[in-house]
């Protein structure tokens, strides 16, 4: 189950199925045979020659819980997750929270008791914890120029809620999507926070990095 905001709908009209489509095409051709979750759908018809599985449950817009009159997908694991019981969790949130800044300090809790409340429902499953990719930050097309830093801040504290996590027995690993996207951001966002094409085939690379050897 693909599980995030915007980023993981592939918001932008000529990025369908945003990392979704590297992500399968690099599985499939490696001979795994993986399908996708979830309420939503978008994506081309095939990958690879093969039909490509459209569903996912990714939400633009949303926070990781209810903040400044944004919907947050905390509220979904209580259906979707005994609805779809995916194996895999691909869990990418708190873009939407750095935009607005809504109390960031406690953004890494928020994440946790979201991870919490998944185990609750599916207590073997396995959850990727991606840590969100930088933004643009160009202050001539009118950027959030501090954004990036309330990103890197959430992500850099990613890992010790997925440590503690692991270290209590619980299937979770995390994979930096950060790190990679920011030495060449502005060639891989379309806009402010959205990846282009390029940028989606460098998520979809490192979440299969992240999965291949577990699947």
């Amino acid at each position: 189950m693909p599980f995030g905001d915007s980023i993981t709908d592939g918001y932008n009209g000529d990025t369908p199925g945003g990392y979704r489509v590297e992500l399968f095409r690099l599985a499939h051709a490696a001979g795994k045979n993986i399908t996708f979750v979830g309420s939503g759908s978008n994506g081309p018809n095939t990958v690879g020659g093969v039909a490509f599985p459209h569903n996912h449950e990714g939400h633009s817009g949303w926070t990781i819980a209810p903040a400044g009159g944004r919907s947050g997908i905390s509220t979904l694991v209580s259906t979707v997750m005994p609805q779809y019981k995916p194996d895999i969790v691909l869990l990418m949130i708190g873009t939407n929270d750095a935009i607005d800044n809504y109390d960031m300090p406690n953004a890494p809790k928020r994440l946790g008791a979201l991870i919490d409340s998944i185990y609750a429902q599916l207590p073997d499953v396995l959850i990727v914890v991606a840590a969100p990719v930088p933004s643009r930050g160009d202050a001539s097309k009118g950027d959030d120029t501090a954004l990036s830093a309330r990103i890197k801040t959430y992500d850099d504290a990613i890992p010790a809620v997925v440590k503690a996590r692991a270290d209590a027995g619980r299937h979770i690993i995390s994979v930096d999507m950060y790190t990679p996207f920011n030495p060449n951001k502005a060639t891989l966002l379309e806009d402010q926070w959205h990846p282009n094409l390029q940028g989606y085939v460098l998520l979809g690379e490192q979440w299969y990095a992240a999965l291949q050897p577990l699947l």
